[in-house]
């Protein structure tokens, strides 16, 4: 829509366009980064449950064979607080969809009006066209029937 717009109204709606062009590329931003700290908050959580099957792991096949009781007691309370990390870092991830959810809603809600508002400025320039073709028709018309007139 770079060409110079005809229509009056086709005019004041692209200053409405350009608002909103804007609003949709930053609502596309935010709905990225929330995207993108969604992914590296699913990594820490993976990171979390790999430490603790690692420990569990360590827990239940030691490696020198013998494991004493107070490394067990001390294994299993880190499980514990990985544990605790993990179901921390769940509610976290929870929030954070739903976040990112709504970040994309608000980004359609965004896309839908600025498709709309496009469209609206063709359709005008369109009807603009259209009739800036048939009143040059018409007064191609008249000339002729004045240049008929004219030789008879």
């Amino acid at each position: 829509m770079e060409q110079r717009l005809q229509h009056p109204r086709a005019r004041r709606l692209k200053v409405v366009l350009d608002l909103a062009v804007k609003d949709e590329q930053q609502a596309l931003q935010r709905w990225g980064q929330f995207q993108q700290k969604l992914q590296q908050e699913q990594e820490k959580k993976q990171q979390l449950i790999s430490y603790r099957n690692d420990y569990q792991q360590h827990v239940s096949s030691p490696v020198k064979g013998v494991i004493t009781s107070g490394a067990i007691h001390n294994t299993m309370d880190f499980i514990g607080q990985i544990e605790v990390a993990l179901h921390s870092q769940t509610k976290q991830l929870d929030q954070l969809e739903r976040q990112t959810e709504t970040a994309h809603g608000h980004y359609m809600e965004l896309h839908a009006k600025t498709q709309a508002l496009e469209k609206m400025i063709q359709r005008l320039e369109q009807s603009y066209h259209d009739q800036q073709s048939k009143a040059e028709q018409v007064e191609a018309d008249e000339w002729v029937t004045r240049s008929l007139r004219r030789s008879h």
